[in-house]
């Protein structure tokens, strides 16, 4: 049902650099992402420095806009506190918001910093309500969710889960669920979830059939690139973003030019305000988006084909380039527009003054300005100067006072109406006219800024006194969000294998894989969820092993997980907050693992994480120094992967669907094959309507069990994951 909004979505843009910020408040945004020196997701972007930070957050509240810090990258236990203290010395200085994806960094900033708003980053993948009621608990009061989601599913997470939702309108879009990529970092040593992703997506492949045939994508036989989505512009499906009840529209683009930056954002806000008017009118003409103005848009470094996203496609080819990724080009006399408009000019805010000088007194300047809140009232401040002295020679006259007046320089004000007061004949050095100026444009800054800063000084001694009465009363911080760990999902973990050393748990998806595992006496059986799997397991095979649920729940997903919950298996292998929620509603008392790709990179998280678990996999990313204090105190309850080929892409893109072979089954693998011959397998997984990319080569860590490396040694088991091996084969290993 279509219903009329009295309220615009938020327009969120992105600031790689002070210049863009300036441009992009200038240009119409109601909000800037911005991020640190550390700690971000794009660390190829310029960044702001600490003091950078400050700065933008004081100009923004003036103009009534506000700032959010990205920390959305996973901290390592060497970097958390500092992390944490980055973050909290800026909400000291009225910071609006973080967005984060790592669970440690939240749970800490939710403790230290009361009253911050914390945003759940798309690197979560958040893909359901079922995770955004754990993520609220912890504090969180907006999700950006995975951008692979449906509009249909946007509207069932704020009718099922109210929360404010944060949704990518605009810019580059990544293949893999945000979060769910590790290509970056086993091919080229940058890892995305470091913010350091080399766009390893959008080289060639060439896709190859599971009988070993390539599958042309193009005309000529040129190489595709079945990776590279297009560039997300949402422009002609604006209303229908806006009926569907999102409160944040997030333009993409903080490692794109300031141009960029500003330029998207205008038109952005000026069909976010063309909607106010067609709205009101009644919507009686169809919603239109001139060409001239798509134009402009594909001339700022806009890939050559767009598409609207994920919002009314499951995937397909319309999503893909397919073609050469490349840019459409840029528009010369655009970027001067863009220029002289919204960057070559500093940012101003008007206001108005009142100055007052009599012979004999001290001189008197009252500026104000409308509250950046937007309540109507003024914020005025008034400051006194030097006596001012009568006139010797020449008198000062009041139009020669109010040009030196209205010289406020790099400040953030101009002055709209000024009116001068002068009573007989008088003088005051220019050097005291100037100062006592910057004295009143200082003092009403800070009456424009300090309210923030008080809000978030009063919320942290409000919680401080909380945080005393629940330690007196013996309350711990999860009893406080009734998560205290009970007995869903932490039976007692197995016992490690004879002798000290790790038990062998073994990840299969074949029949052949299953029988191997069960030969060779490994206690702890994983089993995938394949079709060929689940028609012939006995009811004993069972209960002897562990079901691995779905690399992305989603609501297509339901019924399949709650027949493994229920399907008389000993515990499941939950890979996402999704099951991790659904299986605690449900009461499920079975053994619960956590994959690697519930990621835990400091105890923070790791402590959380085994609260709701009896056993969790370390991720894959992890070196054995990083490892260490993760098993410290929970070594009976770590797991390392030892061997097996590492997921380096969960995508809602299907490359069999992109070769036109979409067969709605699970069949034997297919792979991509990239330009030095190198053939990954990908596994279509029908059933949920994902496709799992794997590393070309598995990973084996015998060299390091053959060492005694300290932290392989130290896990509590060692997880064979077998893919595309024999029978013989997984014997064998």
């Amino acid at each position: 049902m279509i219903r009329s909004r009295t309220r615009l979505p938020e327009l969120l843009a992105p600031a790689g650099s002070r210049k863009a910020f300036l441009g992009a408040l200038k240009a119409g945004a109601d909000a800037v992402y911005l991020g640190g020196e550390k700690f971000g997701a794009r660390a190829y972007a310029e960044n702001f420095t600490r003091e950078d930070i400050v700065r933008s957050v004081r100009e923004a509240h003036i103009f009534g806009k506000k700032v959010y810090l990205t920390l959305n990258i996973l901290t390592k236990e060497s970097e958390l506190e500092e992390t944490v203290e980055f973050a909290e010395a800026l909400w000291r200085e009225g910071l609006d918001g973080v967005i984060v994806q790592d669970i440690g960094v939240l749970k800490r900033l939710r403790d230290r910093c009361p009253g911050l708003s914390l945003h759940a980053s798309t690197q979560m993948s958040v893909t359901g309500p079922e995770s955004v009621r754990y993520l609220k608990e912890l504090g969180v009061c907006r999700v950006v969710p995975a951008r692979e989601l449906s509009l249909r599913e946007i509207r069932a997470i704020k009718e099922e889960e109210p929360v404010e939702i944060e949704s990518f309108i605009h810019g580059a879009m990544c293949y893999a669920y945000s979060g769910r990529c590790l290509i970056s970092s086993f091919l080229g040593g940058r890892s995305g979830n470091r913010g350091r992703c080399a766009g390893t997506c959008r080289l060639p492949y060439k896709i190859i059939d599971s009988g070993g045939k390539e599958r042309t994508l193009t005309r000529g036989g040129e190489m595709s690139y079945p990776l590279s989505m297009r560039d997300m512009c949402v422009l002609e499906i604006l209303p229908d973003l806006i009926d569907a009840g999102i409160d944040s529209f997030k333009i993409e683009g903080r490692m794109k030019s300031p141009h960029y930056a500003a330029g998207v954002t205008a038109l952005y806000r000026k069909y976010l305000d063309l909607y106010t008017e067609w709205d009101a009118a009644g919507r009686k003409t169809p919603w239109k988006v001139s060409q001239e103005d798509m134009k402009k848009l594909r001339s700022l470094y806009l890939r050559s084909d767009l598409s609207t996203g994920y919002y009314y496609r499951r995937n397909g080819r319309e999503l893909l380039t397919i073609g050469k990724p490349g840019y459409a080009g840029t528009d010369d006399a655009l970027l001067e527009e863009i220029e002289e408009k919204y960057l070559r000019e500093a940012l101003k805010k008007e206001i108005r003054g009142k100055a007052r000088f009599v012979p004999g007194e001290r001189a008197v300047l009252e500026v104000s300005a409308d509250d950046p809140s937007g309540s109507g009232r003024l914020i005025t401040a008034q400051v006194y100067g030097e006596t001012v002295q009568p006139a010797r020679k020449r008198p000062m006259t009041e139009e020669e006072i109010e040009k030196r007046l209205r010289k406020t320089g790099d400040s953030l004000f101009v002055f709209g109406d000024l009116r001068v007061e002068v009573k007989g004949e008088v003088f005051l050095p220019v050097a005291s006219l100037n100062a006592f100026r910057r004295e009143a444009l200082l003092e009403l800054e800070e009456r424009l800024t300090e309210r923030t800063k008080e809000h978030n000084a009063d919320d942290h001694a409000a919680d401080s006194r909380s945080q005393d009465n629940d330690t007196a009363s013996g309350g711990c911080a999860q009893n406080r969000i009734g998560r205290c760990s009970g007995k869903n999902g932490t039976p007692a973990p197995p016992a490690a294998g004879e002798g000290g050393r790790p038990g062998i748990w073994a990840l299969v998806a074949t029949a052949a894989q299953l029988r191997a595992a069960l030969r060779c006496g490994a206690a702890n059986i994983i089993v995938e969820e394949t079709p060929e799997l689940m028609a012939v397991m006995t009811q004993e095979e069972r209960a002897a092993c562990l079901a691995a649920l779905p690399y992305v729940y989603r609501r297509n997903s339901r019924e399949a997980v709650d027949k493994l919950i229920a399907g008389g298996f000993r515990g499941v292998l939950a890979r996402n907050q999704e099951e991790l929620e659904v299986l605690r509603s449900a009461g499920y008392e079975g053994l619960i693992v956590a994959d690697g790709s519930l990621y835990q990179w400091n105890t923070e998280a790791r402590d959380e994480l085994l609260a709701r678990c009896g056993m969790a996999s370390l991720g894959w990313e992890l070196s054995g120094a990083d490892m260490l204090p993760l098993l410290r105190g929970a070594q009976d309850r770590q797991l390392i992967q030892v061997y097996g080929r590492v997921p380096l892409m969960i995508s809602a893109g299907c490359v069999r669907k992109t070769a036109g072979a979409c067969s709605r089954r699970e069949e034997d693998f297919w792979y991509i094959e990239d330009r030095k011959g190198v053939r990954f397998p990908v596994r279509s997984i029908c059933g949920h309507c994902c496709n799992v990319i794997y590393n070309s080569l598995p990973l084996s860590l015998h060299s390091a069990v053959a060492k005694k490396d300290p932290a392989v040694m130290a896990a509590a088991g060692w997880i064979l994951s077998f893919t595309t091996e024999s029978g013989g084969e997984t014997e064998k290993i």
